[in-house]
């Protein structure tokens, strides 16, 4: 999902266990033809349920704005029932976006 344009608005999460890479900041221009990848958001616990639960709050605190990110769709995905009992494989977002696309058009 490419958003080229000026990043208006930043502000990262932090804590124990969190760590996020960036070369990005308030005012970076992102250009039209780039790596769409602005920042890595990292996280660990000493469970999968303490990684998750700091994961979420993570990406909550996340802020980007002045652009579109895929925010949105990390913080449904790490909500997930599926996801969060960890029975999940290579093809779970494939089949998980389906069906969110599958609910969303009978709802409209």
């Amino acid at each position: 999902m490419p958003s080229p344009g000026v990043i208006t608005g930043w502000q990262l999460p932090g804590g124990y266990g969190v760590r996020v890479d960036t070369h990005a900041g308030a005012g970076y221009r992102v250009p039209s033809h780039y790596d769409s990848m602005i920042a890595k958001l990292i996280v660990h616990g000493a469970s999968r349920e303490d990684a998750l639960q700091r994961m979420r709050l993570a990406l909550d605190e996340l802020q980007v704005d002045g652009i579109a990110t895929n925010l949105p769709l990390h913080r449904e995905i790490v909500r997930d029932a599926e996801f969060e009992t960890g029975g999940v494989d290579i093809h779970h977002l494939e089949r998980w976006l389906r069906a969110r696309a599958e609910l969303r058009s009978q709802v409209a």
